[in-house]
């Protein structure tokens, strides 16, 4: 069995990969200046905002934020595991994959990829259950869908018992420990492991790129004791705030357009049978900001469908208020509030398709839904109701980002209060967002200084590795500095002295399945806003390095001060160089 990739072939890999003839492969590229721009593939524009950079083989999207390296590209955007991603690589510069076993600098796509297999596993088992199921069998005959979607969408059964799943796969304790790890399995108090899921129709969620990372299900009986709909708990591999089910299927749907955000899974398996394969659901919790980043990156337009009663109108509201400060570049959001009584599941199948789809064309704007709402709670004769009506309104607009939208909501804000437009924006002109398309360079400057100063010198790292060459005394001794990542900095340091041709891109891959994983990212898409600026990086760097130091020399004489009894021969002659040097000290912090 073939081992891991090492760590080291990744980084020789990256450094072999042109990020531009990849992307231009599969999206046209036009040279811009020193970059090439296109429009985004991973959310709807008409004005290209996706930029590649051959210098940092890095590729960025001021409209939706989609960064990463080559390889993060492949993984995105075709679809592919970090293995067939870089296969894919390999393949396109000539090189044969190397595998080893056994070597400390293994790259693994996260510390939890054996979970996958035992998902992918139950999911079969559970299928081969549904067969010889006849109640589940009926039940899903009985909710209108056929065997052709329930195979479409892998649905299961879970059958009744507390150790069904465990003695089929549970083999040996190694096996049961990571089948707790899912969330397959629960431990009681007395440490007795039993089948979490048991007489269920069985629901396999996917992530992005088709792996399954949870499960739901559904209780058979609708007077059963137990919860009608039962997620996995959250697990390594399975986080509920940014996933969504059915997301995998509804990116198949070419073009792309729009996409249905409903509350339940048969809802969209119920939508999908009728053909209407652009719906998704939340996963036990209401809609987030990262389900809606998410579905942005690849389209334009959110209808969001509740039921029509004061539960299905409080929830509406909970998506308004966190979708408005995503509104933005022609975005679009509308509600679908459903008659008494029915879900989209028993809609579609009582009116079919078309008259689900004429549903669809009367659906209510977010602009409307808003002041409709706030309009119903003030007395719109009278200026107490007016300016009651603006106070209302004030908090919700303040988070628009700036741009046409914005202005037409406050435009018909001042019709309803009847407010002069003018004052109406002075009112609100606090609560104006940073516009994401103009990355002004002032604004670069202060973010940059904003960081702390470990995280400022990784930016400027990221910006120009070269500056790693420079620094000949900056120790591991630095690492018990109270500062955020400031080990990830030395390991930074260190890797681009050893590797100075590393680019962006290839250093980000460097980190990939590690606990810095996201902090690099994070701070690697900070750095593409300090291109076009006038910022001084080396300045910056040499400042934050000087300034570390500083602290640390700080730091170390307050112990040794504080020690002072108790010092070796060593640590006086160190205390004694430190108290001369107070002013270079107090230097470092200028």
């Amino acid at each position: 069995m073939a081992g891991r990739i090492p760590r080291s072939f990744i980084d020789e890999l990256m450094t072999r990969v042109d990020i531009v003839d990849l992307i231009d492969s599969y999206v046209s590229l036009r040279k811009t200046g020193r970059n090439y721009t296109a429009c985004c593939p991973f959310h709807s524009e008409k004005t290209p905002s996706f930029t590649v950079s051959p210098e940092k083989q890095f590729y960025y999207c001021f409209g939706c934020n989609a960064h990463g390296s080559a390889m993060g590209f492949l993984m995105e955007y075709a679809h592919l595991d970090f293995v067939e991603a870089v296969h894919e690589l390999a393949s396109r510069v000539g090189i044969e994959v190397v595998y080893e076993q056994g070597t400390q600098t293994e790259v693994s796509t996260t510390d939890f990829d054996d979970l996958y297999p035992i998902m992918a596993q139950a999911a079969q088992y559970y299928r081969q259950e549904l067969r010889q199921s006849q109640a589940a069998i009926d039940y899903l005959k009985n909710r209108g869908l056929t065997g052709e979607i329930a195979r479409d969408f892998s649905l299961g059964y879970a059958p009744k018992g507390w150790d069904n799943l465990i003695n089929k796969l549970g083999t040996d304790s190694d096996m049961r420990n990571r089948l707790l790890k899912t969330g397959l399995i629960k431990q009681n108090e007395s440490g007795h492991r039993y089948d979490r899921f048991r007489d269920r129709v069985m629901f396999p969620i996917l992530d992005s790129r088709g792996r399954i990372i949870a499960f739901g299900g559904r209780t058979l009986h609708e007077n059963d004791k137990e919860p009608k709909y039962l997620n996995s708990p959250e697990t390594p591999l399975f986080q509920k705030s940014s996933e969504l089910y059915g997301w995998y299927f509804a990116r198949k749907t070419r073009p792309l357009k729009r996409i249905i955000v409903v509350e339940g899974y048969m809802d969209v398996v119920a939508l999908a049978q009728y053909g209407i394969h652009y719906a998704v659901a939340t996963l036990g919790t209401a809609t987030t900001r990262q389900h809606l980043t998410r579905l942005f990156r690849s389209l334009s337009e959110i209808i969001f469908c509740f039921d029509g009663d004061e539960a299905g109108q409080k929830a509406a509201w909970r998506a308004l208020e966190t979708v408005l400060p995503l509104l933005q570049h022609g975005r679009q959001v509308s509600f679908m509030f459903l008659p008494q009584s029915y879900d989209p599941d028993s809609l579609v199948r009582h009116e079919g398709a078309q008259g689900f789809n004429s549903r669809l064309a009367q659906v209510t704007p977010l602009s409307n839904f808003l002041f409709d709402s706030l309009t119903r709670q003030v007395n719109m004769n009278s200026l107490d109701g007016q300016a009651r009506l603006v106070e209302l309104a004030k908090p919700l607009l303040m988070p628009l980002p700036g741009g046409p939208y914005r202005d037409l909501m406050l435009q018909r804000l001042s019709e309803l209060s009847r407010l002069n437009l003018n004052n109406l924006m002075t009112l609100i002109q606090t609560g104006e967002a940073p516009k994401p398309f103009i990355v002004k360079k002032n604004r670069a400057v202060a973010s940059l200084r904003e960081l702390s100063l470990a995280h400022k010198a990784i930016v400027c790292l990221l910006h120009k590795p070269m500056l790693s060459q420079s620094v000949d005394d900056f120790n591991q001794k630095l690492s018990v500095l109270d500062q955020p990542d400031i080990k990830l900095l030395l390991s930074l340091i260190e890797l681009t002295q050893m590797n100075p041709q590393l680019k962006l891109g290839a250093i980000c891959e460097h980190w990939r399945g590690t606990e810095y994983e996201q902090t690099i990212n994070q701070l690697a898409s900070q750095n593409t806003h300090f291109t076009d600026t006038n910022i001084d990086i080396d300045q910056e760097f040499f400042h934050a390095i000087n300034r570390l130091h500083g602290d640390y020399a700080t730091q170390r004489l307050m112990f040794l001060t504080q020690k002072v009894t108790e010092l070796t021969v060593e640590e006086k002659q160190e205390l004694k160089s430190l108290s001369q040097s107070r002013g270079q000290i107090h230097s470092y912090h200028q």
